[in-house]
């Protein structure tokens, strides 16, 4: 694994897009991309049980931010993949079935509750109990499936983490799909071969998006919101569609206390930047 591990996780990203986009079989994209991300995480496993991160902020970057990343694709191709694999045939069935994943990600989150809505609302009060490795186990506080885990490979809740984005991602394709069977097709806005990709994440694009669109500083203020869409789709090598994008705006709306997070350290950065400051 290379030394500079954001550049690794960038690099991941792009060859990740490539493959999503490599075929229009959602099976075969699966098996593909399940594959790789378990290759990519054998050697950050291995990176891992070397590797001292230099500050704790470091280490909570990487085991709440960027480790769950990937972990979360992991994730949610395999539900794919069984998805597909064990496809009702008929409409009635298709519902059932969509729905019945739908209710079990919803008792997934009444379940996790609390950890939920400290992930959901970006506080970080306690970022060092849930994302910093422990060098021992402790049965009161952690889950008990941890009790096997390499406490050099993982955190109390960096995998919690993962799931929640994978969970996100999951929902979204659900409802497409019943939004299918019900012949409410959504505008889907495609990535083409730019060689700009956006490695952030889909709600910090949708910020981005809503941000410039109530801001009315394109086309004079008229253009709509899925022109700015598709045209951020397109320039920044992204697939999202408008249903997806309409609920990452309730999700912004329910943040607190920042809601435009994203937007907010992009004027922390660039303040900072034009201050001169070194950081």
């Amino acid at each position: 694994m290379e030394v500079n591990y954001i550049n690794y996780f960038n690099e991941f990203e792009r060859e990740y897009e490539v493959l999503k986009n490599a075929s229009d079989d959602v099976l075969t994209v699966s098996l593909e991309i399940i594959h790789y991300i378990e290759k990519k995480l054998k050697e950050i496993f291995k990176w891992l049980k070397k590797h001292v991160f230099k500050t704790l902020q470091e280490e909570i970057y990487f085991f709440k931010e960027l480790k769950p990343r990937m972990v979360s694709k992991l994730l949610y191709y395999k539900e794919l993949l069984n998805l597909e694999s064990s496809l009702p045939p008929s409409k009635k069935n298709k519902r059932k079935h969509y729905d019945e994943l739908l209710s079990k990600i919803h008792q997934y989150v009444l379940s996790n509750k609390e950890f939920y809505q400290y992930y959901r609302s970006r506080t970080t009060v306690k970022d060092e109990d849930f994302f910093v490795r422990r060098s021992y186990k402790d049965i009161v506080r952690d889950d008990c499936c941890l009790i096997n885990f390499d406490s050099k490979l993982c955190t109390s809740h960096d995998f919690n983490v993962a799931t929640i984005i994978a969970n996100d991602m999951f929902t979204s394709h659900l409802e497409y799909k019943l939004d299918e069977l019900d012949g409410n097709f959504t505008t889907k806005y495609n990535p083409t071969n730019n060689k700009i990709i956006w490695t952030g994440t889909k709600i910090e694009m949708a910020e981005m998006i809503y941000g410039l669109y109530y801001k009315k500083v394109l086309n004079g203020g008229r253009a709509d919101i899925k022109e700015i869409a598709r045209t951020l789709c397109i320039a920044f090598n992204i697939e999202m569609d408008d249903k997806t994008l309409y609920r990452y705006l309730q999700d912004i709306k329910k943040r607190y206390p920042i809601n435009a997070i994203f937007l907010q350290s992009l004027s922390d950065l660039a303040n900072d930047t034009f201050r001169g400051e070194d950081f």
